[in-house]
């Protein structure tokens, strides 16, 4: 027979752990103000330095809402590279509460140079015009660096920076800037997803885009939605999307053009299947066609999850 004094230990032990799982379910349910520490200037150039493969940081070219994009010297070819340091960022407890797993803030930013950096490396092989990625290290890609001019440390100028006097032909600028999003959505398979004035490069051989951590790439073997891959009919509407935001951007120069007659033009040169699966977009309802976790296995996998968990039913909250 088990003591009375033992028995007591073990009612003391099991009730101190239901007083942490009451406070800690409270914790769940209340909204977190824990604010996610970004990384600084200063930070993003010692993470930099620490790599050891880089002489030194000569100056910061940007600061975005992602990245911090830095001016640095190789240390092996002494070439001037530019280094972008993905800030970390990390899911809400919301998503948590779903059934997702939990990713650290450092593996979220490691993601988001991983898929800059391969996205870059795809896009370059198709001889697209943008910066040749050199390599990855954890939360930062390194690529080359486009400068104004050779041997110069001014990186070259954005084209939404650019004044109107500055620029003599603004029409051919933009039909060049429709046959780089044109040639990466036939030849990469791919959405920009961000394309405008803003993502634009001005150089002496032409224009340069860059930004394409949250480009995507279509489907292209079946009309389904996966966890790396969308469905064409989404495709097209971020193409359309992509060109209406360019066509914004050229609208200080005068000139602008029909989004939805050159997104129609685009679709025409795409393989046969590929419009087949087109046609068939068009016999979903709007209402079905634009829920993006429909087809998802992701958000297949996340229902499964949620509902061995808590053995219920998931259901997304009315936003």
């Amino acid at each position: 027979m088990v003591k009375n004094k033992h028995n007591q230990k073990i009612g003391f032990e099991f009730s101190n752990k239901g007083r942490q799982f009451d406070e800690y379910r409270q914790q769940r349910n209340t909204r977190s103000v824990i604010q996610t520490k970004e990384i600084t200037v200063t930070e993003a150039i010692n993470q930099l330095l620490a790599t050891g493969k880089i002489r030194k940081a000569i100056s910061v070219i940007g600061a975005g809402k992602e990245a911090t994009v830095l001016l640095a010297q190789e240390k092996e070819t002494n070439d001037l590279i530019c280094a972008k340091v993905f800030r970390y960022f990390t899911s809400t407890i919301r998503k948590r509460l779903q059934g997702t797993r939990h990713i650290s803030k450092e593996m979220m930013a490691s993601i988001a140079a991983k898929q800059e950096y391969w996205n870059l490396y795809g896009l370059y092989k198709a001889n697209i015009p943008v910066p040749k990625p050199r390599y990855l290290l954890n939360n930062i890609m390194i690529m080359d660096f486009i400068s104004i001019e050779e041997d110069s440390i001014v990186p070259a100028p954005i084209l939404s920076d650019v004044k109107i006097s500055d620029i003599d032909d603004p029409e051919n600028l933009l039909y060049e800037a429709i046959d780089i999003v044109a040639r990466m959505f036939l030849e990469c398979k791919m959405i920009h997803g961000d394309y405008s004035n803003d993502n634009l490069m001005i150089t002496d051989k032409g224009l340069v885009t860059m930004d394409v951590s949250q480009s995507v790439i279509y489907n292209q073997k079946t009309f389904i939605d996966t966890p790396t891959r969308i469905r064409i009919d989404r495709a097209v509407d971020y193409l359309l999307a992509d060109i209406t935001n360019l066509n914004k951007g050229f609208s200080k120069y005068r000139i602008s053009i029909d989004s939805k007659e050159v997104c129609h033009n685009i679709i025409k040169e795409l393989p046969k299947k590929l419009q087949k699966f087109l046609e068939e977009a068009k016999s979903i309802l709007p209402i079905s066609r634009y829920i993006p976790e429909r087809y998802s296995a992701k958000e297949m996998q996340r229902r499964g999850e949620f509902q061995r968990r808590t053995n219920k039913r998931y259901q997304k909250k009315k936003s």
